[in-house]
């Protein structure tokens, strides 16, 4: 006898934006699903996570590996199943007709006369999953419109508390702090050259008011290079600023 030979199991071979359709997601959430190790390299045709989607392998990889958070992150209504043929319900036999009593004396015999035939009816076949319609009513629309209302307020509660006890604050208030702060050193250091220039000129013997000449003009001398600095560091941030916005929330 010959060797039975190993047939490899044949998969469902999609690209990523037919995978995206089928799971009712965005081709973002894809992407996401690669990059977050949800979508592995068994489920692809290529090495490194290229090619196109063995369907059954990827909607397995994504019902073990995706959490519930990020489930109501890309939409209630994703799917996590495989369609699977429908199997076509076995024929029923024909109903059988009940023998017919015997004709008494005094009636005629019914047996000559011709007797209707019962026909059962054609077995239909049971629908495919895919050809059954989403729920997707007023109801389950207003469900999802109050969990939206309801994770945004959530976040709106606690951004509140975290600013009540301390942990926030806008980005104007801690700027115009951080000014204040500044402002008051600079104040006090600038006050403290009285009292340098009199320790200099009691130590080495020279006027004292040379000494804090000498001492105010080095300091302004700093402070304008610093200043200078500080502008082109503000500048160079405010160009390579970048705004990130998460479109799949």
């Amino acid at each position: 006898m010959k060797p039975a030979h190993h047939q490899e199991h044949e998969y469902r071979l999609i690209s990523q934006a037919e995978f995206a359709r089928e799971m009712d997601v965005s081709r973002a959430a894809v992407s996401q699903w690669k990059s977050n190790d949800i979508l592995r390299d068994d489920a692809f045709t290529k090495p490194g996570k290229k090619g196109k989607l063995k369907f059954e392998i990827a909607v397995d990889q994504v019902r073990r590996n995706r959490d519930l958070g990020q489930s109501l992150g890309n939409g209630i209504g994703t799917r996590t199943t495989v369609d699977q043929p429908a199997q076509p319900t076995p024929p029923q036999p024909a109903a059988l007709a009940p023998e017919p009593a015997p004709p008494a004396a005094d009636q005629p015999d019914l047996l000559s006369a011709p007797q209707p035939q019962t026909v059962a009816p054609e077995p239909q076949p049971a629908p495919a999953e895919s050809q059954i319609s989403k729920p997707n009513t007023v109801e389950d629309q207003l469900k999802r419109a109050r969990l939206e209302a309801q994770l945004r307020t959530n976040r709106i509660s606690a951004a509140e508390e975290a600013e009540r006890q301390g942990l926030l604050m806008g980005s104007e208030d801690a700027r115009e702090q951080m000014m204040r702060i500044a402002g008051m050193m600079m104040q006090i250091f600038e006050g403290a050259l009285t009292d340098f220039a009199t320790v200099v000129a009691s130590e080495f013997g020279v006027p004292k008011r040379d000494v804090l000449h000498l001492l105010k003009a080095e300091f302004r001398n700093v402070r304008e290079t610093a200043m200078r600095k500080e502008r082109a560091r503000q500048k160079e941030v405010e160009r390579n600023a970048v705004a990130s916005v998460d479109m799949e929330a």
